[in-house]
């Protein structure tokens, strides 16, 4: 009787609130992205240049995927007792390591960060990149998607985009 006493309170005590912390942090995790998606929904409705709204809004949505998975998961990891300072160490030397290794990568984000900055072109518009053309399907931070007449599709690096001929208007 007093080991099935002995249980309840430990289950009491440690796990239920445990759970009901590791529900509350997923909760918020997905409700903070709704939000986001609901912010940048709106954003994309308000907008005058549809184009250019959509494309910051695929970006939102992805990045902050990303960081709110991460940030959540840390948080569970905590929860469940795991020490997550050297995880969060780890990650920053890695960041480090990173940003040596991947110059190219990092060229691709950061020139993709000025194109969507200066709205230089946007989903939907007909552009000629170097020697490809077609119609931008998707643009996130690193590559800009092309499909062209034939129905060809190009993936070309942020970094390797030098001169843009934009073939249609910009509305």
């Amino acid at each position: 009787m007093e080991l099935i006493q002995n249980f309840f309170e430990t289950l009491s005590t440690l796990v239920f609130p445990s759970i009901f912390r590791l529900l509350f942090i997923v909760f918020i995790a997905f409700f903070a992205k709704h939000l986001i998606n609901l912010g940048t929904d709106n954003f994309v409705r308000k907008s005058k240049n549809i184009r250019r709204a959509e494309t910051l809004r695929q970006i939102v949505h992805s990045t902050s995927k990303v960081i709110i998975i991460t940030i959540a998961g840390m948080m569970i990891l905590h929860e469940l007792g795991f020490d997550i300072r050297p995880i969060i160490a780890s990650a920053g030397i890695l960041g480090v390591a990173f940003g040596l290794g991947a110059q190219h990568l990092m060229k691709d984000v950061i020139n993709g960060f000025f194109i969507l900055l200066e709205d230089q072109f946007g989903i939907g518009d007909s552009v000629k990149i170097g020697d490809h053309s077609g119609i931008v399907e998707k643009m996130n931070l690193r590559t800009t998607t092309l499909k062209d007449q034939n129905g060809n599709v190009h993936i070309i690096p942020n970094s390797q985009i030098n001169q843009v001929t934009i073939l249609s208007p910009k509305i």
